[in-house]
């Protein structure tokens, strides 16, 4: 639930710490007055070391912070010094604390500061104490500074090998501080694109791979600064990537980037992609998503609400009544808002701006119109209504709806349609991985017209119900829980590594035989729910059911989609017995 978010200027421009505060605070819901920190790309000749300790310094800087604790600031090699030490770089510096960024703001006058790189972090703590200034992010290791969204399964392995083939003691027992060790060090043996892919996947050293929900922002010092943000392969946290006039930001919303970098275009990364950028090169396995050219409805004129004037948590009910009269309401200027639509039943809304997360859930009936982008978990349990996004929207779009529709022009995020039961769901792009995911009715269309870009996997994984359209023959691969061969070869060599399965029984599964896999193994790797897969075109019955709504979407976005073109369409077997898949390539 953290939020997270790091700026790089790819000119090495200083930007001011003003910019990082203004990013986190668009970002407040995702944090708590337990935690908050910044790391900054700030060479000196010498290490600097900093250090919490119950004592202030002989002979260093001290600065009192609340809970009569000290940050403590030695430049050189301290011989000895008391307390816990946070951070010995000659290349970063590192300020956190306990409070809101504002508050670190004013103990250190932050704003004071500027750098041609920054992290930033405001916490929800999850699985440690919110009381020590240790446990705020960012954690650094040597010249490596990290911050994370997320809770780490792995964190006991993790330790293991930092502990027993690292070298490493005295643990705050912080999961992210793993992070950033474990970066640090397969850094510098396998460089820091190949740290990245061995923190997802572990190919290479045992009880290295991250295990659980993460997204990931790393800022390691050096002549020239390295800079860059992955996510865990399943995508369970958001981070967004935008790039305007030479500076390139990540952020765990896009009314993060929205407030920094005001228009700059900015997508989402997906599960299991990584940026890197060092001086002017960018790189990584991400593709650029979630821009598109759309000429957004002007503002409109007075009366409206300007969103500003409003938290990101007081505007709904602002707007509750007015709504529940059956008014028009129209909101300029949102940036992040929450729980905007919520429980409506009656009345247009129309937003221009950013829509912040979980709104539009529980709504049942009236009409909302965004011109702007969506955030996580719109249209959660939605019963009724309409709703048109004339940008793209985030993460588990339509959560658990059981009616009405929702029309997306751009692309949705992972887990669009995710236990979705009734009603319509249309994205005129694409979407990302897990759509349709445990889906038990209803219709979730994916047009592709508005957007190019490749569908994600695990289509329709546990879908009992309902049905996809897809436009465009999708890859078998990409549908279900079908075996990714290299997925495969890793979970069958760890069951090698444990004695589980014998060398023949391994050689032989990976020549596609998995009889010598047992039922409950087999169940695990492809699952139990066997999907009927066409590639066809629409007939008649299919266009009673889809045919009102492909014509709501022309006539909200101007953009038709023909009928007669091949389209993927998944729906559950129906009872059939699931044959065994094979291996995919």
């Amino acid at each position: 639930m953290c939020g997270i978010l790091g700026l790089y200027d790819m000119d090495g421009r200083d930007l001011p710490a003003e910019l990082v505060l203004r990013g986190l605070d668009a970002m407040k819901e995702r944090g708590t007055p337990h935690g908050s920190g910044v790391a900054l790309y700030k060479p000196v000749g010498v290490p600097r070391v900093k250090a919490f300790s119950e004592r202030p310094a002989e002979d260093g800087i001290s600065v009192r912070l609340p809970g009569d604790l000290y940050d403590l600031t030695f430049f050189g090699s301290p011989a000895n010094v008391e307390g816990v030490v946070y951070l010995n770089s000659r290349w970063l510096d590192v300020y956190k604390a306990v409070g809101w960024p504002r508050d670190i703001d004013s103990i250190y006058d932050l704003s004071s500061l500027s750098s041609s790189a920054w992290l930033g972090h405001t916490r929800y703590p999850t699985n440690s104490p919110g009381r020590y200034p240790y446990y705020s992010h960012p954690f650094t290791a040597g010249d490596m500074a990290i911050v994370h969204n997320g809770d780490l399964s792995s964190y006991g392995s993790n330790v293991n090998l930092l502990a027993y083939r690292m070298g490493y003691r005295g643990f705050t027992g912080n999961d992210s501080e793993a992070i950033a060790f474990l970066l640090k060090e397969l850094s510098d043996r396998l460089g820091v694109d190949g740290a990245i892919r061995e923190l997802m996947y572990g190919d290479k050293f045992r009880w290295a791979r991250l295990d659980g929900p993460y997204a990931v922002a790393f800022l390691m010092g050096g002549p020239t600064p390295v800079f860059g943000a992955f996510v865990d392969a399943q995508h369970f946290r958001p981070i967004y990537v935008g790039i305007s006039d030479g500076v390139l930001m990540v952020a765990s919303e896009a009314a993060a980037i929205r407030s920094v970098l005001g228009d700059a275009r900015y997508w989402a990364l997906r599960g299991g992609e990584y940026i890197v950028v060092e001086g002017d090169e960018i790189r990584g396995n991400f593709k650029r998503r979630y821009s598109y050219d759309k000429r957004m409805p002007s503002v409109p004129p007075e009366p409206y609400i300007d969103a500003s004037r409003f938290s990101a948590v007081d505007l709904a009910p602002h707007i509750r009544p007015m709504l529940e009269r059956g008014d028009e309401v129209r909101v300029v200027g949102a940036a992040g808002h929450r729980y905007l639509g919520n429980g409506m039943g009656s009345g247009v809304l129309r937003i221009w701006g950013v829509v912040g997360n979980a709104s539009a859930n529980v709504m049942s009936g009236g009409s909302i119109h965004v011109y702007g982008d969506v955030q996580d978990d719109f249209g959660d349990a939605m019963n009724g209504g309409t709703v048109f996004i004339h940008g793209n929207a985030g993460d588990t779009l339509g959560q658990a709806k059981r009616g009405g529709s929702i029309y997306v022009y751009g692309d949705a995020g992972n887990r669009a349609g995710i236990q979705h039961r009734g009603g319509a769901l249309l994205v005129g792009g694409s979407a990302g991985d897990y759509a349709g995911e445990y889906m038990g009715g209803g219709i979730l269309m994916v047009l592709r017209v508005t957007g190019s870009d490749d569908m994600g996997f695990r289509i329709g994984s546990g879908m009992v119900g309902g049905r996809i359209y897809i436009r465009g023959m999708i890859p078998h691969e990409r549908i279900g829980r079908v075996m990714r061969r290299e997925l495969l070869e890793r979970y069958l060599r760890s069951m090698l590594d444990d004695g589980a399965l014998s060398a023949s029984a391994y050689e032989r599964a990976m020549d596609g035989d998995l009889s010598v896999l047992s039922r409950a193994t087999r169940r695990i790797l492809t699952g139990v729910n066997p999907l009927k897969v066409e590639y066809r075109r629409l007939n008649d019955t299919d266009m009673r059911v889809v045919g009102p709504h492909l014509r709501a979407f022309e006539d909200a976005f101007g953009v038709s989609v023909d009928p007669a073109e091949e389209f993927t369409v998944v729906e559950p077997l129906g009872g059939r017995a699931a044959e065994e898949p094979s291996v995919g390539e």
